[in-house]
């Protein structure tokens, strides 16, 4: 699987959803239509945009976004940028504070830890068996965050249109 087939999948999952539960079922049956190989080829592409969020900053954002960002709180966040698409993606990846001229429906979570486990569920259902999960993500998984940790009184410094917009 390249990474146009990945995020035309999440794309597609997520042009027929109202939230991200709904996203998270429509990705989880496009996977299951692919052969087992794939499903670990896209979990494995997953896991590495996954990882590629793992930074101080766009843990700040998720903290600014979401009134605070616990390290589970964190997985999902990263999760809600991946549901997202390809070009928030990236923008997070280059701006965080740019998540801020995003649309925002009242009182949304940035959060979709149900997208994060939809190649799981589409595996087991292909082949009733877990997805290999060590040897899917060798290599995947930082130990720590990217970057400059940041205390929470320097947030509106580091992220000043994010600040303004959900302090």
């Amino acid at each position: 699987m390249d990474t146009d087939t990945f995020w035309r999948l999440l794309a597609d999952a997520r042009a027929q959803a109202y939230d991200e539960e709904q996203q998270a079922e429509n990705l989880t049956g496009l996977l299951a239509a692919l052969a087992p190989e794939e499903i670990i080829a896209f979990e494995r592409l997953y896991s590495g945009h996954h990882d590629r969020a793992y930074t101080w900053r766009l843990w700040a954002a998720g903290y600014v976004i979401n009134g605070g960002c616990s390290d589970d709180g964190f997985d999902y966040f990263r999760d809600w940028l991946i549901a997202r698409g390809r070009a928030c993606y990236e923008q997070a990846l280059a701006d965080p504070d740019g998540l801020a001229d995003m649309f925002w429906a009242d009182g949304e979570l940035a959060e979709a830890e149900s997208v994060g486990y939809a190649a799981y569920h589409a595996y087991e259902r292909v082949t009733g068996a877990e997805l290999p999960y060590p040897e899917v993500a060798a290599g995947a998984a930082r130990t720590a965050p990217a970057g400059e940790p940041w205390e929470e009184e320097d947030l509106a410094d580091l992220l000043p249109k994010l600040s303004a917009r959900f302090g």
